[in-house]
């Protein structure tokens, strides 16, 4: 066993203890740890460790940590949510599908993935109980993206970066707007941190940004600019002055970090997808978008889980094939049209009614944070602008088993507790507020009108 190996071993099995003795969230750490070092993605983890299913094990033991400890039990049923239906109908319905699905093996895959998400979701839920705990985990995710800058770091040759490796990540486009969520995070624990906090996140917000540099992803640009405008919009009144200043601060870093390569590549969005001879537009997509289309015409209440690969040599021209393995099929390039044609008419509805469920809430925690000098109010902003990121690249990227989503949807569950928890009158000394507004407190409220 490598060092490397000994060491990841040590920490995470001294986090599943912590989490049976003293808290769940610790056995929440050792499940990100094991999402983002992923010891079967690296060389150091393919002998001994790569027989054992960390992430699995940590869900366990944090699920009989909870239980042990009781934690999150005075908060509002988890079942009471109606996002937790919403996918709950999702996952029986896909359970129904596997009688038709076009590939069985792969569907069985995403029903077990959808069933680990939602217990994902209430693990998250019942173990962040604080905000100290919700500080945390932003923490825990933000330090796992800056896993990945070194992992790319130590491996990037040039071009595009795609290899990061881990589960739903591991492509430069996924990888890019896991990056993007990171970087929105490390944003809120700059604003809500006392110094020290502040100076680690300076520390290790340029390795997270180069990291995004190296995949040259264009959906992953749109992300993080979708994801930018949000978090100044949502962020509470009293730090938007000092907010936009260091907005500006980061569109210079990234500026200084991208390379002639990446914003030729970035350039290329304003083609809009049309064709043009030498130029990677994005125009195949389009035609991925038209073939699925008249997929779900056939089949209207879904094919299964990649279906889009099954059946694209029907739909698609042999033109679209050359850059595959013989035999591979054409994926989807689009979260909406993935779920409209795996899981048909139902699939489309669980996408809107998600979308529409992330508004009300986002929105129902502003109205709510807007006053409050609290680090959940400060923390708003990164879900928000975290959940418009990964809604922009849904449209360009096939995001369904990115799990980062399903992360944004327990935090918000546990804001709405911690909101409930912290009257505004018992909330306005709970952060360090980096340079007030004075002059905009006449203007408080309207940010994210």
């Amino acid at each position: 066993m490598s060092l490397t190996a000994l060491l990841f071993a040590l920490l995470f099995f001294g986090l599943l203890g912590a989490a049976l003795i003293r808290h769940p969230i610790y056995g929440l750490m050792a499940y990100l740890a094991s999402f983002y070092v992923h010891p079967p993605s690296r060389w150091w983890g393919q002998g001994l460790l790569i027989d054992v299913r960390w992430a699995f094990l940590a869900a366990g033991i944090t699920l009989v940590a909870i239980l042990i400890h009781r934690t999150g039990s005075s908060k509002r049923s988890f079942f009471s949510f109606p996002v937790v239906w919403l996918m709950l109908t999702l996952l029986l319905w896909a359970v129904i599908q596997l009688n038709w699905a076009l590939w069985p093996e792969k569907h069985l895959d995403f029903v077990q993935l959808f069933a680990k998400f939602i217990l994902a979701a209430f693990l998250i839920y019942r173990a962040v109980d604080s905000e100290k705990h919700l500080r945390w985990f932003l923490w825990a995710h933000f330090l796992g993206c800056l896993c990945l800058a070194i992992i790319a770091a130590g491996s990037y040759s040039g071009g595009r970066f795609d290899s990061f490796g881990g589960p739903g990540i591991a492509d430069a486009n996924s990888a890019a707007n896991q990056l993007v969520t990171g970087i929105l995070a490390g944003a809120s624990l700059f604003l809500g941190g006392k110094i020290w906090g502040k100076v680690g996140v300076l520390g290790v917000m340029p390795f997270v940004l180069n990291a995004l540099v190296m995949t040259v992803s264009r959906s992953g640009f749109l992300a993080f600019v979708a994801g930018g405008v949000v978090f100044n919009l949502f962020t509470p009144w009293w730090s938007r002055r000092f907010v936009k200043i260091v907005s500006v601060l980061g569109i210079l870093l990234l500026g200084i970090l991208a390379g002639p390569q990446y914003w030729e590549r970035i350039g290329s969005i304003k083609a809009g997808g049309a064709q043009i001879e030498g130029v990677d537009t994005g125009a195949g997509r389009l035609d991925i978008i038209s073939a699925q289309w008249k997929i779900f015409q056939r089949y209207p209440m879904g094919c299964g889980h990649r279906c889009t690969a099954v059946l694209s040599h029907e739909y698609l021209g042999a033109e679209h094939f050359t850059d595959l393995e013989e035999g591979a099929g054409r994926s989807s390039h689009n979260t909406f049209m993935t779920l409209l044609v795996e899981q048909g008419v139902l699939g489309a509805v669980f996408f809107i009614a998600l979308v529409a469920w992330f508004l009300r809430e986002i929105m129902a925690l502003y109205r709510r944070t807007q006053d409050q000098r609290s680090f959940v109010a400060l923390v708003l902003p990164a879900v928000a602008a975290s959940a418009a990121a990964i809604f922009v690249a849904d449209m360009f990227v096939d995001l369904l088993k990115h799990e980062v989503r399903i992360w944004m949807i327990a935090i918000i569950m546990s804001m709405h507790a911690l909101v409930r928890r912290l009257p505004a009158e018992e909330t306005t000394s709970t952060v360090s507020a980096p340079m007030a507004n004075t002059g905009e407190e006449a203007n408080r409220g309207h940010g994210a009108a």
